[in-house]
């Protein structure tokens, strides 16, 4: 029972009620990418190869989205509340293991159990944050709750760079445990109980072909690249995900007590929200995932001056995310989504200028723009999804978006991934052509590059060689660039997409 009673009608209570989901929730969304800057040196301390250690990050990924679409089972199971505090517990408990890891297995284990806590953890905050505000300020309490789901994300590479580089990477764990603890008290001490049923059955073989069939989807798209998209390997986790997808709402739609109530996306504007959601993912993921590779493979910025370069970002967002929430609450929801949509597609544009001369105050203007972005976008979007469902459907409705985030972002990444490859094989084609059709130059440009490199004491026939190394190396890395700027110019078109759905929308309750 909470130990701050009947304080429902208090004008603070909402804000407590937020601050106390909203400390455990951060460290989740920062836990996604903290350990990102982190994976060089652990795999270093246990002398794994890149093939094992990527599973640290993978493994955390499929137990996470697993679990997030289970939180309306679980919350009209137990409650809000014991959800909210177990999950807040098995993250921290896993988090401490993580610290104490032995070796990449051990460490693979505990992440999967921290992504267990994690699944559970971001949708049912997000639902006690709503439910606590009244009707009229729901837009604001999504631009609170989106506080800590951006920020934690942003402040992620640069407080584990930090970490790993003057300390130790078990810090970007063990940091988790107070902090965890702290959550979990101050949810014991103000939450509410929250609304239970009675009488629910589990749902066994729901739950199984909805988990076979996300973690074989997410597992295909996160080792498509690494594999081959059409190796055996990865077109037997495609088919499987179909089949168990398929079995999944047979059962669902044949079964009295279904573990996912499906019946949400009879809302129209629900089901709009989750399109904007989903293409929102394909190109916000899919350009966070080139950003810090362009910066630290194309500029040579460290991890962490990558992670101080995003530091503005994150600032422009936890400032755009409380006004863009306010004003949710007070005009056309659509009109600030759009803003949202322009401002990424100008942002992403900008973006594909980038170049080996860029500096670094144009780079981080380019950043603050994607955070406006994401600023009016988030609040907006999950007011008006939220809203138009009865409040008890409001947790089930909460793990479906994120997950759908989740599952458009990894389509997002893992398209980008592999454009940037095959953009790069055809911008190399391109330029090496360009070197054929002006021999001339090309010739006259060798010479000079030779006469330097004679000029620093090689022979002739050495700096010849050496000349045209530095040749090729120069168009390899100009057809590099070339492929990013490219791939930000698609994702920029996933934006464009969502204006569709968009202007679908109806912004008032139904």
């Amino acid at each position: 029972m909470a130990i701050i009673k009947n304080q429902q009608d208090n004008p603070l209570y909402k804000w407590m009620v937020a601050v106390s989901v909203m400390s455990g929730a951060f460290m989740v969304v920062m836990d996604t990418t903290v350990v990102n800057v982190a994976l060089p040196k652990i795999m270093a301390a246990f002398g794994a190869n890149i093939d094992k250690i990527q599973w640290v990050v993978t493994a955390y990924m499929l137990s996470m989205a697993i679990m997030m679409p289970s939180v309306g089972w679980l919350s009209s199971r137990i409650g809000n509340k014991a959800l909210f505090v177990s999950s807040l517990t098995i993250f921290t408990l896993a988090s401490a293991l993580c610290g104490t890891a032995w070796n990449e297995d051990a460490l693979i284990i505990f992440r999967i159990l921290q992504g267990v806590g994690a699944g559970s953890l971001m949708p049912i905050a997000m639902a006690i944050i709503f439910e606590a505000f009244p009707p009229e300020q729901r837009g604001l309490a999504m631009g609170v709750y989106g506080l800590g789901a951006t920020f934690g994300p942003a402040v992620g590479p640069t407080l584990g760079g930090y970490l790993t580089e003057k300390f130790s990477w078990h810090l970007i764990f063990y940091l988790n445990v107070p902090v965890g603890l702290l959550g979990v008290f101050l949810a014991m001490a103000i939450l509410p109980q929250g609304r239970t049923r009675k009488g629910l059955r589990f749902d066994f073989w729901g739950f199984l072909t909805m988990a076979i069939g996300l973690g074989c989807l997410l597992m295909a798209l996160s080792q498509g690249q690494r594999e081959g998209w059409t190796s055996s390997f990865i077109l037997f986790f495609f088919f499987a995900s179909m089949l168990a997808f398929a079995a999944f709402f047979f059962v669902e739609f044949h079964t009295p007590q279904p573990f996912i109530d499906l019946k949400v996306y009879r809302s129209f504007t629900y089901s709009m929200a989750t399109a904007v959601f989903v293409i929102q993912g394909l190109g916000l993921f899919g350009a966070t995932f080139l950003i810090p590779l362009f910066f630290e493979n194309m500029l040579q910025y460290t991890a962490l001056q990558t992670g101080f370069l995003m530091l503005p970002m994150a600032l422009a967002v936890s400032v755009v995310l409380p006004l863009t929430g306010r004003l949710a609450d007070r005009m056309d929801a659509r009109i600030l989504i759009a803003m949202g949509i322009f401002f990424s597609i100008v942002s992403l544009y900008w973006l594909s200028l980038l170049d080996l001369r860029t500096s670094t105050s144009s780079a981080v203007g380019m950043l603050i723009m994607r955070g406006f972005g994401i600023g009016f976008i988030f609040p907006a979007l999950m007011n008006t999804a939220l809203k138009n469902l009865p409040l008890d459907k409001v947790a089930t409705g909460s793990g479906l978006m994120n997950v759908s985030r989740q599952v458009g972002g990894a389509f997002g990444v893992a398209i980008l991934g592999a454009m940037l490859d095959r953009r790069q094989v055809f911008h190399l084609s391109l330029f090496s052509q360009a070197q054929n059709l002006n021999s001339l130059s090309t010739s006259m440009f060798i010479q000079r590059l030779q006469e330097s490199f004679m000029g620093l004491g090689s022979g002739a026939d050495a700096a010849y060689q050496k000349a045209l190394a530095f040749l090729h190396l120069f168009v390899k890395k100009e057809a590099m660039v070339a492929a990013y700027d490219d791939c930000f110019l698609i994702a920029a078109g996933f934006f464009l997409f969502a204006f569709i759905p968009t202007l679908l929308l109806r912004t008032r309750k139904h």
